[in-house]
């Protein structure tokens, strides 16, 4: 009998580095905006960061990011999908959005970045360059570039990309209005006040949209056992001068008339891992 093959699966070290898709990266101006609206980051750290810290991280991802723009094309020339500056005020949503991806036990081990209005070129650029994303505290955490396209295409991966007419809370939604006092005087005045914020912002986001049929409170979300509450989590901005008209939160169930494709965040720092939601476990 012959002796058995030995087959040798060792890979040369530079298959493990982060690799843009070349066909991508050859795409100029709106073709590319057309083809690419999402980056999925993978997150190496241990400990990794839990779900309460969505907002800081969400707020470090775009710091660094920005900062790595910065480097590459100078502070003027920062792509506006990533900065969300000089958008006009009816594209103020189509920018970049900063989220966290947990997986079940509620650590965060992905990231997106999530621009309704596309990335284009040179945003492509700097974020298949990424690797690190500082922290306020702790080790650096290393940044490794998933995959970029449309968001449909990580709905096998994710329940954040998926479609649905029904979606669950992840974040606390904190309202983006001040409510009135005759809004406040009963639960049943301020469910209906913060439907009607709901439906006002979800307008603002395109028209032809399906409506939002419901919103219903949860009293909790649930990681592995871990029942966490709006006041479990991380619920002010860093930058100072902000207007929070909701400093609370709420974890809220929303059903729409209509399946609609995620991601889906909605509410004060929605841009930063606040508001967001995942479809409904079927």
């Amino acid at each position: 009998m012959s002796a058995p093959q030995i087959i040798s699966r060792r890979r040369p070290l530079h298959t493990l580095e982060t690799v843009a898709w070349k066909p991508l990266l050859a795409m100029q101006g709106r073709r590319a905006d057309a083809a690419i609206t999402t980056a999925r980051f993978i997150l190496h750290a241990k400990p990794l960061p839990r779900i309460e810290d969505a907002l800081r991280i969400g707020e470090a991802l775009r710091l660094a990011v920005m900062g790595h723009a910065r480097r590459m094309f100078g502070p003027d020339r920062v792509p506006r999908a990533l900065s969300g500056h000089d958008m006009g005020e009816e594209n103020r949503h189509a920018h970049a959005f900063w989220l966290p991806d947990p997986n079940e036990r509620g650590e965060i081990e992905h990231v997106l970045v999530y621009a309704p209005g596309g990335l284009g070129s040179d945003a492509v650029h700097v974020l298949t360059r990424m690797q690190w994303l500082q922290r306020d505290e702790g080790e650096p955490l290393r940044l490794m570039l998933e995959g970029l396209g449309r968001a449909s295409l990580f709905a096998s991966l994710t329940k954040l990309t998926c479609e649905s007419d029904t979606w669950r809370s992840i974040t606390p939604y904190l309202h983006p209005w001040h409510l009135k006092k005759p809004q406040m005087r009963s639960p049943e005045a301020r469910a209906k006040a913060i439907l009607e914020q709901l439906r006002r912002e979800w307008h603002a986001r395109g028209s032809g949209l399906p409506e939002i049929v419901e919103a219903r409170e949860l009293p909790h979300v649930s990681f592995e056992g871990r029942r966490l509450r709006p006041l479990h989590f991380h619920r002010f901005r860093r930058k100072r001068g902000l207007t929070q008209p909701d400093t609370l939160g709420r974890l809220l169930e929303i059903r729409f008339a209509a399946p609609i494709g995620g991601p889906l965040a909605l509410g004060f720092a929605s841009h930063f891992g606040l508001g967001l939601f995942a479809r409904e476990p079927q």
